[in-house]
């Protein structure tokens, strides 16, 4: 039975081959984008310190953890306003931690596409304790986007999300022509040249993000997805991990990752990272389960690859690849019906 159902499904893979190829093409609209990186959320966690008597603190540290690992991803100091800013974080849950001398608050947080403003208190009524370490003399350096530039790279991000592809384009020009070296605008940029099916351009601005921003995860991901298109799977999974080194919670990197590790016929790695993306997805991906489907007929276990395709066709009726995964469904239903229904053959004595 199993050499005849392995046979079968080299007919299926005659049918649907095409099917799963396309999930190493990102060239399709963006509403059915194959990597992922269109769904980014990118939100803001803004806030203020205040002290005991309600007055601004200024030069306080502020550190943004994830708050599953405790890594420290960003820090800053608040300004003269006692006022803080981060933009183009990835959705996920934070730790926000407010530290001035032997002071320290903290808030847990669920950043969402929303963003979150926190307003954090420090206990200054000791005064000799607060400024156990003397004023901050040395504050952290971060890159000063001009505000009109993070405004277009918003209204990029808007357009996008309603398919306005051009709108898009036009308001990420201008938010580039303000500030090129904007990592978050330049990594949108390599997103659409791949969605354009031109890896090379995208590429070269992932590549101009990571240098001008080497904290930014999402271009190492973008890297990672233009390294697959290209079938540079090794040189995509380096590029992939240390993204997730930066920002694990973000799931578009573990779909990379699965799409590097079937290119590699490695379909238990790849199984794996899909499990992980699950664990941060926080809204459904169609072409997740196209690609689990193909890892699974890879790994033989046919019934959960059935599932994988029906969700896939429920998900994406209108998808360019439906039709070839209702005809994976329909081979794979036919011969495993007729599998059980032959009759073993007599044993030889």
């Amino acid at each position: 039975m199993r050499g005849r159902v392995l046979a079968v499904l080299i007919t299926i893979g005659s049918l649907t081959g095409l099917t799963f190829s396309q999930v190493f093409d990102p060239a399709q609209s963006l509403g059915s984008s194959r990597h992922g990186l269109s769904q980014i959320s990118m939100a803001q966690i803004s806030g203020v310190v205040v002290g005991s008597d309600g007055s601004p603190l200024a030069d306080v540290r502020i550190e943004v953890r994830n708050d599953q690992t405790g890594q420290t991803m960003f820090s800053a100091y608040t300004n003269e306003s006692g006022a803080f800013e981060f933009h183009n974080l990835p959705s996920g849950q934070y730790e926000v931690v407010a530290s001035r001398g032997l002071q320290e608050q903290r808030e847990h947080l669920v950043l969402s596409d929303s963003g979150s403003n926190v307003k954090m208190r420090l206990d200054t009524r000791n005064v000799a304790a607060a400024n156990a370490e003397g004023r901050a003399t040395v504050s952290v350096a971060e890159y000063k986007v001009p505000q009109k530039a993070r405004d277009a790279l918003h209204k990029a991000q808007e357009a996008l999300s309603k398919g306005r592809r051009d709108e898009a384009e036009k308001q990420l020009a201008k938010s580039l022509e303000i500030y090129p070296s904007y990592a978050p605008a330049l990594t949108l940029r390599g997103v659409l040249a791949l969605d354009s099916n031109k890896p090379q351009p995208a590429m070269e601005d992932f590549d101009k993000a990571i240098h001008s921003d080497p904290a930014f995860a999402m271009a190492y991901t973008g890297m990672a997805a233009a390294m697959n298109q290209l079938q540079k799977f090794d040189d995509a999974l380096r590029s992939a991990e240390r993204s997730v080194s930066l920002a694990p919670q973000a799931w578009q990197t573990y779909f990379e990752m699965a799409k590097s590790y079937v290119g590699k016929s490695d379909f238990k790695d790849a199984l794996a990272q899909l499990g992980k993306m699950q664990q941060f997805q926080s809204r459904e991906f169609a072409p997740a389960h196209l690609l689990k489907a193909h890892v699974l007929i890879a790994l033989e276990d046919y019934k959960d690859a059935m599932t994988e395709l029906q969700a896939f066709v429920t998900l994406a009726p209108q998808d360019p690849s439906a039709t070839a995964a209702k005809q994976a469904m329909d081979k794979i239903k036919a011969i495993t019906a007729a599998a059980v229904q032959t009759p073993p053959s007599p044993a030889i004595h």
